[in-house]
C-alpha cells in the first residue's frame, strides 16, 4: 500500500535525498524513494540506492552503505517524520540485468 505523505514531508525527503546523493557522489549513481507501509502496517520510506560497480564488492559496499544510510536517516529525519527507513543497495550492472523499473 501507497501512503500518502504531507506535501512538505515529501519536500523534506527529496531535498535530504538530493543533499546525501550529491554528498556521495560519485560513488552512488541515484537514490529513489517511496512511501509504503512496512509488513507490520507502520508507515516506512523506502530508500533505493544504486551504486557504481567500482564501489559495490562486499568489502566496499558494506561501509559505504551504513554511511549513506545513517546520512539519510539524519538528513531526512526519518525517526523524527515517525518514519521507519529501509535501504536497498544495488550496484549497476546488476540493475542493467534485472531492468526494475522502481529502480529508476
Amino acid at each position: 500500500m501507497v501512503l500518502t505523505a504531507s506535501a512538505s514531508l515529501k519536500d523534506e525527503i527529496k531535498s535530504a535525498v538530493l543533499k546525501v546523493q550529491k554528498d556521495f557522489s560519485p560513488q552512488v549513481v541515484r537514490i529513489v524513494h517511496s512511501f509504503e507501509e512496512d509488513s507490520l502496517g507502520a508507515p516506512a520510506v523506502y530508500f533505493r540506492i544504486l551504486v557504481r560497480d567500482e564501489d559495490a564488492p562486499i568489502a566496499i559496499l558494506g561501509v559505504l552503505a551504513q554511511r549513506i544510510s545513517l546520512a539519510l536517516r539524519n538528513e531526512a529525519r526519518t525517526d523524527e517524520a515517525g518514519l521507519h527507513a529501509y535501504f536497498n543497495f544495488r550496484s549497476v550492472s546488476e540493475q542493467q540485468k534485472l531492468q526494475d523499473p522502481a529502480w529508476n
